[in-house]
């Protein structure tokens, strides 16, 4: 069963929390193009299979088509499912396979060893 969040569905009524896979708490930057082709650096703050938390000071609407890169991962597509200010929510097109999430997790420890 779902569970309810804090947000709330179009007709007010609080909505129901969709997510299914296990997310991870990241600090990620990745680069962002849209279907405008606008690019941007967005700041990734979760991670499952299925989708992404970023911070973004480029607005971008419901449903809009994305792609994101992320070091040594080959480019990512997906669309915009919610956005609260800054913070968006991204549901990947198709989902990440276990050994990409462990490639991405794995850079990211890397990379935070090295500081």
């Amino acid at each position: 069963m779902a569970a309810l969040t804090g947000r709330q569905g179009p007709h007010g009524e609080q909505a129901a929390e969709r997510r299914f896979a296990i997310r991870i708490n990241v600090n990620i930057e990745a680069d962002l193009v849209d279907q405008g082709r606008r690019h941007c650096t967005v700041a990734l703050t979760n991670l499952s299979i299925t989708g992404c938390r970023f911070e973004s000071d480029l607005p971008l609407r419901m449903h809009a088509p994305v792609t994101l890169t992320i070091d040594g991962v080959a480019p990512i597509e997906g669309e915009i499912v919610w956005a609260e200010g800054k913070l968006m929510g991204c549901h990947f097109a198709e989902a990440l396979s276990p050994t990409i999430c462990n490639r991405i997790i794995r850079t990211l420890r890397e990379r935070q060893e090295r500081r």
